[in-house]
C-alpha cells in the first residue's frame, strides 16, 4: 500500500513540476504591436520559435523566459527532457477572409446570416447566432467578411426559433470558404464569385483532368505553383511534394475522393477536387 501511495505521489509530483505555462494568460496570443510572450516552469526551459521541437541545444532559461513576438511564431517549450508544449502567437493586423454561402432555395432570400468564433487568435469571447445578415452576390450566393487566422464559421437562416425552424451549417477553416448548403465546401466556385472590379486583373483558372483519374492527373493554370499537397476526404495529408511538373502521379492512391492543394509563389492556395478510380 505504501509503495502504491509513493508511486502515486511521484507521478503527481512529476506531472505538476513538468508543466509549462505560456503567457500572456488572459486568452491573449495576439497584439497589433510587438509584445513579449512568457514561458514559465519549474526548472530549465528549452524553447524554439520556428515550430521545431526543442532540444538541449535550443535556447533556454530558468523558471521563466520572455520571448519577443515581432512576427507570427509557433512557440514550443519543454522542461529538461519532459513533455513538449506549444502555443501560437500572432502580431499585426488580422487578415480578412471572405465567406461565401449558398443557402437552399427554401430559405427566405432576405434572411441569410453568418457569424464566427475564433480558434486563432485565442479569445475568451464567444459569439452566438444568428449573427449579421449576409450580402447577396450572384447566382444565389451570399458573402460576408471576417478577420481571423482560424475560426469556426456558421451559416444560418437568421431564425431565432428552435429546430426545425433554425437551420444552418458550419465549417472550421483557415481560408476563404465557398460553402453550398446542399454540397458542403466546394473547390469549384462559379465564375461570378471570382469576378473582380478591375478588368485588368486576370482571374486565375485551375483545371484538372482527367477526372475521375486512374494513374496521373494533369494540372493546367496560368499560375506558377511551387508545391502541392494531396488530402483525403477526412482532411488527412496523404502526399506533399514540390510542384515540378504539371503531371502528378496518383497511381498508389486508393479509390476515393481527394483534394489537391496547390501553393503558388505568392503564397496563395488553390484547392481542386478529384476522384481516384
Amino acid at each position: 500500500m505504501k509503495k502504491l501511495l509513493l508511486l502515486f505521489l511521484i507521478t503527481v509530483f512529476q506531472s505538476f513540476f513538468g508543466q509549462i505555462e505560456f503567457g500572456p494568460y488572459s486568452y491573449t496570443n495576439h497584439n497589433l504591436e510587438p509584445y513579449n510572450a512568457t514561458i514559465t516552469g519549474n526548472g530549465t526551459i528549452y524553447y524554439t520559435t520556428d515550430g521545431t521541437d526543442p532540444s538541449s541545444n535550443s535556447p533556454s532559461g530558468v523558471n521563466q523566459v520572455n520571448v519577443p513576438v515581432n512576427q507570427n511564431i509557433i512557440l514550443k517549450a519543454r522542461l529538461g527532457n519532459g513533455q513538449i508544449f506549444s502555443r501560437k502567437y500572432f502580431v499585426g493586423e488580422i487578415p480578412l477572409k471572405s465567406m461565401y454561402f449558398k443557402p437552399p432555395t427554401t430559405w427566405d432570400p432576405n434572411n441569410v446570416c453568418s457569424y464566427m468564433n475564433y480558434v486563432q487568435p485565442e479569445t475568451n469571447v464567444d459569439f452566438f447566432g444568428p449573427g449579421d445578415k449576409m450580402t447577396a452576390v450572384c447566382e444565389g450566393w451570399y458573402k460576408t467578411i471576417f478577420g481571423f487566422y482560424e475560426a469556426h464559421v456558421y451559416f444560418n437562416n437568421c431564425s431565432p426559433g428552435p429546430p426545425p425552424y433554425y437551420q444552418g451549417a458550419n465549417i472550421l477553416t483557415e481560408n476563404t470558404v465557398f460553402y453550398d448548403y446542399s454540397e458542403g465546401p466546394i473547390s469549384n466556385p462559379p465564375a461570378c464569385l471570382l469576378a473582380v472590379n478591375d478588368p485588368s486583373k486576370k482571374i486565375a483558372i485551375v483545371k484538372i483532368f482527367p477526372n475521375p483519374v486512374q494513374d496521373y492527373v494533369t494540372i493546367e493554370s496560368d499560375k506558377n505553383f511551387t508545391a502541392y499537397e494531396i488530402i483525403d476526404e477526412s482532411g488527412k495529408l496523404i502526399l506533399n511534394n514540390d510542384f515540378k511538373s504539371n503531371k502528378i502521379d496518383i497511381s498508389n492512391l486508393k479509390t476515393g475522393v481527394y483534394f489537391i492543394k496547390l501553393k503558388s509563389l505568392s503564397n496563395e492556395t488553390n484547392v481542386v477536387k478529384f476522384i481516384k478510380k
